[in-house]
């Protein structure tokens, strides 16, 4: 089942079920995806023990700051722990100062067990985004596992293979198939986002 919390988008969710005439909840494996926010520059979602954001335009401070929150909420329903996955799309600016102060506060919140970002683009600033990922990593040292990625598919078998550590059978397909499904909605939602 899916469950927004933003009005407007439902009547896109609605929309884009009606067109597949496949309701999303079977295309998300039976798995419930909870859109929590959206906004031109981004998209957050929970499913699994999973909160997933999707950056598309620009890395702020307020949205990372309301991914801390909806981590520690998420781990209230599931205390063995959490993951984290973050997408940051080819278009997406890097994070600013404060950004990457509240991404290094991100990575010390006690709960989590596994955090990945992904960015799929090729060249030197696909390069620049995982070194600043990387580095944001190596700073913080975080006490969990971590992993920058160049596919979704990766950052799913990646945090399926985590999520086992758990105790968890969460499978990878349905992992990517929910990062997709926010991806596609955010697009939907924002088509003309440009940085």
């Amino acid at each position: 089942m899916l469950k927004v919390r933003q009005a407007n988008l439902r009547e896109i969710v609605a929309d884009s079920a009606a067109q597949d005439r496949t309701p999303l909840m079977e295309r998300l494996f039976g798995n419930e995806l909870e859109v929590v926010a959206v906004d031109a520059d981004h998209i957050k979602g929970a499913a699994f023990n999973i909160a997933f954001m999707v950056w598309r335009r620009r890395t702020l401070v307020g949205p990372y700051r309301d991914g801390i929150a909806l981590v520690n909420s998420l781990a209230l329903k599931h205390p063995s722990g959490v993951g984290v996955m973050h997408v940051v799309e080819t278009e997406a600016s890097p994070p600013d100062s404060e950004a990457r102060k509240a991404f290094t506060d991100f990575l010390k919140q006690p709960v989590i067990k596994h955090f990945s970002v992904t960015h799929e683009g090729t060249g030197f600033k696909a390069a620049s985004v995982r070194a600043i990922a990387s580095g944001v990593h190596a700073l913080a040292r975080p006490s969990f596992e971590h992993a920058v990625h160049s596919t979704v598919a990766d950052a799913s078998r990646w945090a399926s293979d985590q999520n086992r550590q758990l105790g968890r059978s969460d499978d990878w397909h349905a992992i990517e198939r929910v990062m997709q499904t926010l991806r596609r909605i955010h697009i939907e939602k924002f088509p003309n986002v440009a940085t």
